[in-house]
């Protein structure tokens, strides 16, 4: 059996609620205790003060704090959230493999994903179809994925931007010539929707995905207005005001944080965002390819005490 360890960093609140969730996730009775992250935080003497009442005081503000985090994802995921949130603690809402979005991300965050070669299971890319529903539901329209390797749309980068063109109804990709080695150029995915009648001017979401702990370094790497410059003769129409940036993340973003991660990014579509709008989408299909992941990412992992 694995154990489920306490984060190191003990001041982050978002580490801290995360391991609250896989705590109550792994737990027989599907629960994880305030108490327990209290009882982690003297045991690790995360607060070190000169007197026992000034550490029990800052304890008691970190727990707070944690839990507090935990009922804004609970706002922000709404009926995607996996957890009932008491004055005590957490306790799952049932049967988990309803909320396989959410369970997904949280564990793709924590225990990150290595490939392993013959694994046909591939996390990045379930992130980024993930995403892909999450966009479609929040534009309500259509969505591709453009990440390499393809499956939607061809494997050859200059083809792709030529089904890319058509399906979205603006634009005309560039003749180029020779070998380009772009993949994708950081364009993860694409979300649309149309009016009735097809034209152009419309609204376009451009999505790149950073499924990996090093996210903070990726928030400036896609550019809607050089990705059109440098792949399309003709640019589309509705890159002058109908376009905007998503930047989809399986984790939580700290409250300091976020609105310097909007301004630098665009539209934030972290765990709760993408649990969300993914939850209900009937596009969404195969869940338990997601739960299946998970199950096994979590098999075997046990914590002290919830």
């Amino acid at each position: 059996m694995r154990l489920l360890k306490f984060p190191e960093n003990t001041n982050n609140s978002l580490d801290c609620a995360d391991w609250m969730e896989l705590a109550a996730l792994v737990s027989p009775e599907g629960r994880c205790s305030i108490a327990a992250v209290e009882r982690n935080l003297k045991r690790l003497s995360a607060y070190d003060a000169s007197t026992t009442m000034q550490q029990n005081s800052k304890v008691e503000s970190a727990c707070g704090e944690i839990l507090g985090e935990v009922k804004r994802r609970a706002l922000a995921a709404d009926s995607a959230y996996p957890f009932a949130v008491e004055s005590t603690g957490i306790l799952t809402r049932g049967d988990v493999r309803k909320f396989a979005p959410y369970v997904f991300c949280l564990c793709l965050s924590w225990f990150g994903w290595q490939q392993r070669r013959g694994n046909k299971t591939f996390p990045r890319r379930m992130f980024e179809d993930l995403s892909k529903y999450a966009a479609q539901a929040f534009v309500g329209g259509k969505a591709l994925r453009f990440g390499a390797p393809r499956t939607e749309l061809p494997k050859s980068f200059k083809e792709a931007l030529t089904h890319l063109a058509v399906a979205i109804g603006e634009g005309q990709a560039r003749h180029i010539q020779g070998q380009v080695n772009a993949q994708d150029d950081t364009l993860d995915l694409v979300a649309w929707r149309d009016f009735p009648d097809g034209a152009e001017g419309k609204l376009i979401l451009l999505g790149q995905c950073a499924s990996g702990a090093n996210w903070e370094s990726k928030k400036r790497e896609l550019d809607q207005v050089a990705f059109f410059n440098d792949w399309f003769s003709d640019q589309p129409p509705s890159l002058n005001g109908g376009m905007r940036v998503g930047f989809f993340i399986p984790c939580r973003v700290a409250k300091k944080k976020w609105i310097p991660t909007t301004r630098r990014s665009g539209i934030i579509f972290d765990r709760c965002r993408i649990a969300y709008w993914s939850h209900n989408n009937p596009e969404f299909k195969n869940r338990e390819g997601y739960c299946d992941w998970s199950r096994r990412t979590l098999a075997g992992l046990r914590q002290r005490g919830t």
